[in-house]
C-alpha cells in the first residue's frame, strides 16, 4: 500500500476518533505496519497541516503517545464567536438526551453515554463542548483511561439551576438506562 493511502486512512481513523485520538500502535495495528513506520506517517501528516496555511486543521500529540486533529489555535478567535452564536440556537432533543445523561449520571465517559443511547454521540459531545455545556473532568481508571465529561456551569445558567441537587428526582425503576433511551 502506498504511503497516500496509508495517510488517508490514518486522517480518516483521526477524524472517527475525534478527542479520544489515535495512538501510534493503534495506527500499527490498524494498518499492519511497525510502530517507527506509524510515527513516520504521523510527522508527515503534521508537517502536511503546518505547511498548508489554507486548512484550518492541525494534528496535536497528546498524553505522550496519542495524537487527534484540532483547529489551528491561531484562527480560535473565530471559534469563539462560533461557540457563542451556537449557544443562542435551541438545543436538539438527541443534545438534551446527552445532557441529561451526563448531569444524573456524571462524571461519565462518552462510552458509556453511548451504551446508555446505543449510538454515536461524536457530534454531540463536540457541539455541546463547543457550547461549553460539558467539559473534560478527568481519567477513568478503565482500560485504555477513557476522558471523564461532567456538565458546567454554563449548564446550570442554561437550565436556570442553581446545581444539581435542583434537577427533577428520578422515579425508582426497573428499567434499565437503555431500555428508557432505546429509540428502537
Amino acid at each position: 500500500m502506498e504511503n497516500k493511502k496509508k495517510i488517508s486512512l490514518i486522517e480518516g481513523l483521526l477524524f472517527i476518533n475525534g478527542d479520544e485520538g489515535v495512538s501510534l500502535e493503534e495506527v500499527s495495528i490498524f494498518l499492519d505496519i511497525s510502530i517507527d513506520e506509524s510515527e513516520e506517517l504521523i510527522v508527515l501528516i503534521q508537517n502536511k497541516y503546518k505547511k498548508d496555511l489554507e486548512c484550518g486543521l492541525e494534528l496535536q500529540r497528546f498524553a505522550k503517545n496519542k495524537f487527534r486533529m484540532i483547529t489551528k489555535k491561531e484562527n480560535s478567535e473565530y471559534y469563539i464567536k462560533l461557540a457563542n452564536l451556537k449557544t443562542e440556537s435551541r438545543l436538539s432533543s438527541a443534545s438534551i438526551e446527552v445532557l441529561s445523561i451526563i448531569a444524573y449520571k456524571g462524571p461519565v465517559t462518552k462510552a458509556d453515554v453511548e451504551n446508555i443511547r446505543g449510538v454515536n454521540c461524536d457530534n454531540i459531545f463536540y457541539k455541546l463542548k463547543l457550547r461549553n455545556l460539558i467539559s473534560e473532568v478527568g481519567k477513568s481508571n478503565d482500560v485504555g483511561k477513557p476522558t471523564l465529561y461532567n456538565v458546567t456551569t454554563e449548564f446550570l445558567k442554561y437550565f436556570n439551576l442553581n446545581s444539581l441537587e435542583e434537577l427533577p428526582k428520578l422515579k425508582e425503576s426497573n428499567i434499565s438506562d437503555k431500555e428508557i433511551f432505546n429509540r428502537g
